[in-house]
């Protein structure tokens, strides 16, 4: 599967990169990404508590939305969510965000509904691509 690098998802990187360490970046949040390649095979992929589809406020699926969920990250132990839209066999990164609260996942889950709909009119900037 390829695995596009959206904007949305460098902008966040960015804006995040304090949130963990190099350390934690280049041996956990890189190469749990990098199984996008693998999906859905890959056994992390049947962990709830680090892959899930995406679901909005009144609990209903978001087709297409998925979460990859990290616990305990950097010197501030956050959750760290990295939203991934998958479609003809692409994974769309998107953004990534500090789950702090039920309310801040819905806001950013209603962001997604329309990132999908961008990404299916090829409405999204392209910044790379992990190989």
């Amino acid at each position: 599967m390829q695995i596009v690098i959206t904007d949305w998802a460098l902008q966040s990187y960015i804006k995040l990169s304090q949130q963990f360490t190099e350390t934690e970046y280049s041996n956990l949040l890189r190469p749990n990404v990098e199984l996008l390649s693998d999906y859905p095979h890959h056994q992390k992929f049947k962990d709830d508590k680090f892959w899930g589809p995406c679901k909005d406020k009144g609990g209903k699926i978001i087709r297409e939305g998925y979460k990859m969920k990290w616990h305990n990250i950097g010197p501030g132990n956050v959750q760290l969510r990295l939203l991934v839209v998958i479609t003809d066999e692409t994974a769309y990164l998107c953004n990534a965000y500090v789950k702090n609260n039920a309310n801040k996942d819905f806001r950013e889950m209603a962001k997604l509904k329309d990132k999908i709909s961008l990404i299916k009119e090829g409405r999204y900037i392209f910044r790379g691509e992990l190989l």
